[in-house]
This record gives structure tokens, sequence and C-alpha cells, in this order.
């Protein structure tokens, strides 16, 4: 009786410790966050009776431990959920793809390289040997003509021999060092989970009052995804209306490839801190002057890293390129990226946007930018010339779109196309208070315009114990288009400071002034061939004993 206990407790422990792994557990759709991603995965296994625990391997080492999520069907109780890194894998549970086959390539070719290292070494060795035989024979006095001649020829030919299998063997393993040297290349640049890495693995205790096959369905945050959006901007010509399309470049390096998953967009980023600020009381107190001053430049200087770090790129000079004559007509092509209608649901909430594709899509984790399409607007428009000569001499196409809030746009690069050509590219930053979004569709070269200096107007003067300084600029604009068109100028005069500096502006015809930014603004009808000149004049009058310098 003692006996069947003591087997019956054995048994009941067997049964309690047996773990159920799954190792092939399929990711089924992805949220992509601007920063971060959440996974869900299914898998599948049979239940024991009683208490068991499950272990869902083969899942990426980006996970976020603390965003783990299961469910389970058939009555099925979760007791825990826990993580841990399995570091001696089983390569048949994983799921490494080509770079397997690369791995054993190059094991393969490695192995037949240092053969052929072994083979050379046998080749030199035998050659060594002749040589030092072939001057042996040269000094024996007892040999015949006929025998040193057959000795000779006997040493051409198996010299010539030898070093013929030298030379064979030395352009093989150069071949092959080169065949490695592409596949650890290749195999460098994939990020797909490697065999020989440790492995994520989630630990689940569960209980069940009966013996059951269940699913379960895990979700978890992953840190190494996200998407960053970008446009296409196309304009047809300046009484269309402008046609934007959005695009999403998604990069995932999870170490895992995304096979068949629906794929879904959140504007959300859970990498934000999302705590209220809280303001604390400040105190003031003496402090020594350096200290302040190294305190200051050192703010100073965080600052304009922060600020070179936010900055978007500069956009690049605008190109014009030519359609040219193609044996096809465009009408036998489509845009491959545009999404057929129905294939997004956009949803709106109160702090973010979501878009979900129906199309299921594949995303390689190879840390490379996917581009998918997530939806084209068409966006009424009006459009204007506008130059600033005084800090770039080229003439702007803006496109002013009003009402933009509601096409929920985030801040991101973009591609300029009009009249179906390459401009150049830009940068949509709605992240602006005012009611305008102003987009830029580049230059325009048929549109000239020049600020100089006018010199014989630039005087200085001194009047009593006080010095004035006059400065004039002219600025030419000349329209060489077959059209007319309105130019907006933007210029400015400087604004005081001090009541020890006075400034006033002489002369600005025709400009729309706004004196508490110094802002001078002219709209311009230009016709075909015509050119204008605008003339600023502006006098600063300052103690003769000091120095005025222009600066923002």
């Amino acid at each position: 009786m003692r006996q069947i206990i003591l087997v019956s407790i054995l048994l009941i422990g067997i049964q309690t410790n047996a773990s159920n792994i799954i190792k092939n557990s399929n990711v089924t759709d992805v949220t992509i966050y601007r920063s971060y991603a959440k996974e869900t995965r299914i898998g599948s296994t049979s239940i024991p009776l009683g208490n068991s625990e499950v272990i869902i391997t083969n899942i990426t080492q980006a996970i976020d431990e603390n965003s783990i999520q299961v469910g389970c069907k058939n009555n099925v109780k979760i007791l825990s959920v826990s993580s841990r890194l399995n570091y001696i894998t089983d390569e048949n549970g994983l799921n490494p793809g080509k770079i397997k086959v690369w791995q054993d390539s190059v094991k393969l070719l490695d192995k037949k390289t240092r053969y052929i290292l072994k083979q050379k070494e046998a080749y030199e060795l035998e050659l060594g040997v002749l040589n030092t035989n072939s001057k042996l024979g040269s000094n024996a006095e007892s040999m015949k003509p006929a025998q040193l001649k057959e000795l000779l020829e006997l040493n051409r030919i198996k010299q010539a021999e030898l070093k013929k299998l030298l030379f064979d063997a030395d352009e093989e393993y150069n071949e092959m060092r080169a065949t490695i040297a592409q596949f650890q290349n290749q195999i460098n640049q994939s990020t797909t989970n490697a065999i020989g890495k440790p492995v994520r693995e989630i630990v689940l205790k569960v209980y069940s009052k009966v013996e059951v096959n269940t699913q379960f369905k895990i979700s978890y945050l992953v840190t190494s995804a996200s998407w960053t959006p970008t446009y296409e901007i196309r304009c047809e010509n300046t009484t269309k209306p402008l046609v934007l399309n959005c695009r999403a470049k998604i990069k995932q390096n999870t170490g895992f490839d995304w096979n068949n998953v629906t794929i879904k967009l959140s504007t959300a980023n859970p990498n934000q801190n999302h705590n209220r600020p809280v303001l604390y009381p400040i105190y003031v107190d003496f402090m020594q002057l350096d200290y302040y001053r190294n305190q200051l430049s050192l703010e100073q200087s965080n600052y304009k890293n922060m600020m070179n770090e936010k900055a978007p790129t500069a956009p690049t000079s605008v190109q014009m390129m030519a359609t040219g004559n193609s044996a096809y007509s465009q009408d036998d092509f489509r845009d491959g990226l545009k999404l057929d209608e129905n294939m997004i649901t956009i949803s709106e909430g109160d702090m973010m946007v979501e878009y979900e594709i129906e199309q299921a899509q594949d995303i390689e984790s190879d840390g490379q930018d996917h581009i998918i399409a997530i939806q084209e607007l068409t966006m009424p428009a009006t459009y204007n010339y506008h130059t600033v000569p005084k800090l770039d001499n080229g003439v702007f196409l803006l496109a002013r779109i009003t009402d933009w809030g509601k096409y929920n746009l985030l801040a991101g690069d973009a591609t300029l196309f009009f009249d179906d050509m390459y401009v150049g590219r830009s940068y949509i930053n709605p992240n602006i208070s005012s009611d305008t979004l102003l987009i830029s569709l580049g230059r325009d070269e048929k549109i000239n315009v020049k600020r100089i200096k006018l010199n014989d107007l630039c005087v200085t003067k001194k009047l009593s114990n006080k010095k004035r300084e006059t400065k004039a600029y002219e600025t030419i604009l000349k329209n060489n288009k077959n059209t007319a068109v309105e130019v907006e100028l933007l210029d400015q005069y400087p604004i005081s400071r001090s009541s020890d500096i006075e400034v006033s502006l002489d002369e600005a015809e025709g400009a729309q002034v706004t004196k508490d930014y110094g802002k001078l603004l002219w709209r311009i009808k230009l016709q075909p061939g015509e050119s204008k000149k605008i003339r600023v004049v502006y006098t600063m009058k300052f103690p003769e004993d000091k120095m005025v310098a222009e600066k923002n």
C-alpha cells in the first residue's frame, strides 16, 4: 500500500511538473506605434488535468516584460506569467530562414579551405624533398650522363606537377575565401534571428479541471520596431487641388520576420513620458559668477544639441527632371502603392488615430525601411509665389491649406512632384498653431530675384553726440514666364531693444509694415517679361561712442 501511494505521488509530481512547449506560435497581427510595436501571437497545445506549465518559446528578446498579456480558451485558468531567456536553443524550433543556409555554407567552405591548406603543406613538403634530392644528385661523381638526364627530366616533370597543384590550390583557396566573405557580409547585413543566440520564452502556470486542447493568445510590446510618416505631394497645376499620398516607413529589428500579418498603425507613442508635469517651488540664492557662466554655457550647449537633433534635414536643391519620351503611355501603368478602396480602416480616437490595413503584409526583420501606403488625400489649396531675398535669392511656390487639422497629418519628409515631374524634397510640419498650413512646392527658376546693397545711399553722419547710420537695399524681380504672376516678397528692418538706439523706416513704398516685428511685405504683380524694383531704406541713431550690430 505504501509503495502504491509513493508511485502515485511520483506520477502526480511528474504530471504537475510537465511542460508543454509551444515552438511555432504565429504572429497574427501587429500594432505599430511611432516607437515600439505590439505583437499578438496565437499558439495551441494540449493541457493535462490539474496544474501544468506551458512554455511559449522563440519570442523576440526585444520584449517589454511588463506589457505581457495572455488569454486562453476552454476554461483554462492562468495562475502566473513570467518570462526568461533560453541560451540552449533547439535549431529545429527556430525559423532562421536563409541565414541558416548561409551559416551552413560558411561552415562547409571554411572546412574546405582548411583542407586545402593541409594539401598545400603536403605539396610544399614534397617539393622541398625533391629540391634536396636534386642537389644531391648533381654532386654525385659516379652518376652517368644518361642517368643525370633521366633524373633532370623526372625532376622537371615532378616540379611542374607540384607547382601546378600549388597554383590550383591557391586559386581554389582564394575563391572560397571570397565566397565566405560574401556570405559573412550577407549574414552581418541581415538581422534575422541567428542560430546560437538566446531566445525569449514566456512561461505560463495553468490549471485545468479536465484534459483539453486549447489556444493561447499572447500580446506584448517590442522595443525594436517603429514607423514614421512620409509623403508624396503631387500638384498638376495651380488650378487643381493638392494630392497628398500618405505612406508609412515601417522598420523592425525583432529578430523574427512578420509573415502574413495584419498591420495596424497608431499615432500614439508609448515611449513618451505620460506623467503629468508637477510644478515645484524654486528658490533663489547667491551664487558665484564663474559658476553661473559655466552653467549658462552648458545650458546653451545642451539646447543647441537638442535643436540639432530635432531639426529636420534641409531640403535638397531642387532638380527639374524631364519626363522624356517613352514607348509606353501613362495609361499602361498604375501606382502600385495606391490602396484600393475599402482596404484601410481609419479610427480616430480622442488621443490617437489608427490605420488598420486589411491586406496582410510581410515585414522582414532587417532593420530596413518597408514602405506601405496609408491613404490618399485631395486637399483644396491656394497657390502663391513667395520669396525672402535677404535669406535666399529664390522664388518658391507655396500651397496654402486651410482647415488642415482634419487630415490628422504628422511631421515627416515629403517628395515633391509638379506636373508629373520630380521637383525635390520638402518637409511637412503640422506642429504649428496657425490655421493655415504652408507646403513649399519648390523653386520656380523662371522668376528671378536679386537683392543688392546701395552703397551710395549708405552713409554715416555725426550729429552732436549722436551717430546716424543709414542703410539701403534694393530688390529686383523679373518674370520670365509666359503668364502673369503675383509674388509675395518679404523683407525686414531692425527693431531696437534699447532706448538709446532709435530706428526709423525711411523708405518702403507699397509695403505692409508690421512694426512689432520689423516685417515688410509686398504683393507684387508681374506681367510676362516685366521687372520691378523694391527699395528699403532705414536709419539707426545711437550714441557716437557706441557700436551697434544687427542680429536675430
